[in-house]
């Protein structure tokens, strides 16, 4: 086991978040219930390389009739990120936010691996109720669905608490 894959443990350790290690691999997964439904997450430590990736994956199955907009979605989705980025695995289906970082050699910061673990499930979170409505928009509608005015929409987002 690589230090940086020691490193991924201990940062989800520290945490308190429970978790699956991937036998003959050094991936973690781990499911959290998040605010708008249960978001998957999945670690890969890169040891040769010094690099982890973080995926995390969207609770909602796209269905075939609704890939072309949800592809749009995601792209100005992206345009807002400034760390990582939507992408949408074509034959499945499947939505999921895609980050990662380069570590200096024998450098690695639970800390780091933590907040982005924290930045995936936040930012999928995120775009759930979004991507919801697009899905549950019949499909002979979807011409007339403007996904620059939904990404607009406040009201699909919690309320931020004030301090």
């Amino acid at each position: 086991m690589s230090a940086l894959h020691v490193a991924v443990l201990n940062a989800f350790k520290s945490q308190g978040w429970t978790y699956r290690e991937v036998p003959g691999m050094e991936v973690v997964e781990c499911g959290f219930d998040a605010y708008h439904g249960r978001v998957l997450v999945h670690v890969q430590s890169f040891a040769d390389a010094n690099f982890v990736t973080i995926v995390s994956n969207a609770p909602l199955p796209v269905p075939p009739t609704h890939k072309a907009r949800v592809a749009e979605l995601l792209m100005r989705a992206n345009k807002e990120l400034n760390l990582g980025a939507f992408e949408v695995e074509w034959d499945s289906g499947q939505v999921m936010f895609r980050l990662g970082n380069v570590f200096p050699k024998n450098r690695h910061d639970e800390n780091v691996i933590a907040g982005l673990v924290h930045n995936a499930l936040g930012e999928m979170d995120r775009l759930v109720p979004y991507l919801g409505e697009l899905i549950r928009t019949k499909k002979e509608m979807l011409p007339l669905l403007d996904v620059k005015e939904l990404l607009a929409r406040e009201e699909l987002l919690p309320k931020v608490p004030e301090e």
